[in-house]
């Protein structure tokens, strides 16, 4: 595995969402994340068998983690945590602010995920449809440089860019705040009305 070759997994992974979401084929977040699977072991060479699917995160007693899969041959490990927000009509829709939070705290699960100090690159994907594509990039909520991050930038987050978003916000998110860049790898928009990005997420002390 190389990053040549994990630019072709998610470039073959948003063409494989584009076809499904213009197909208006009913999705969920384990839809999205069987597409990977299959990316993965396809064109990113990776035997099914290595793929593990709701591992135990190594720190948190009964949290896991989406999809691991262990470095091995001397290559470096992946895990990856999803998250596909879309409105649902009625009245079990989540607060918009209270989504925001829950992917920040995905993302500093995957932070947090050091199994025994291996190679591991860490990776969240997340999919969403107009409401929460809305409420990220509105410029009073303070997370459109989040969400528009730019493919190769990064955008540092500590306990400081938690706190001042709202309680609910910051509640949501939960007391496991790290500090973390947060590289934006892939951003796609679909003419279905379905935004993607994949950020790379990093420990600010690990280069």
């Amino acid at each position: 595995m190389n990053n040549v070759t994990i630019d072709k997994i998610f470039e073959q992974f948003t063409e494989l969402l584009e076809d499904r979401f213009s197909k208006q084929v009913y999705t969920t977040e384990d839809s999205i994340r069987y597409s990977l699977f299959y990316c993965l072991t396809n064109y990113g060479r990776i035997h099914p068998s290595d793929v593990i699917l709701e591992y135990p995160h190594p720190h948190f007693s009964g949290a896991k983690v989406d999809t691991y899969i262990p470095p091995q041959n001397g290559h470096f490990g992946l895990v990856f945590e999803f998250k596909f927000d879309r409105e649902i009509p009625s009245s079990k829709n989540p607060p918009k602010t209270q989504k925001a939070g829950k992917v920040f705290a995905d993302i500093f699960l995957l932070v947090l995920f050091k199994p025994d100090n291996k190679n591991v690159r860490s990776y969240f994907v997340y999919v969403t449809d107009k409401e929460m594509a809305t409420y990220f990039q509105n410029p009073s909520n303070q997370l459109d440089n989040f969400f528009n991050l730019m493919p190769g930038d990064i955008l540092k987050i500590d306990r400081k860019y938690i706190e001042k978003h709202p309680r609910i916000f910051v509640k949501s998110v939960g007391s496991n705040i790290v500090d973390c860049e947060v590289l934006c790898y892939l951003r796609k928009e679909f003419p279905s009305e379905i935004w993607v990005r994949i950020y790379e997420i990093k420990p600010t002390n690990i280069r």
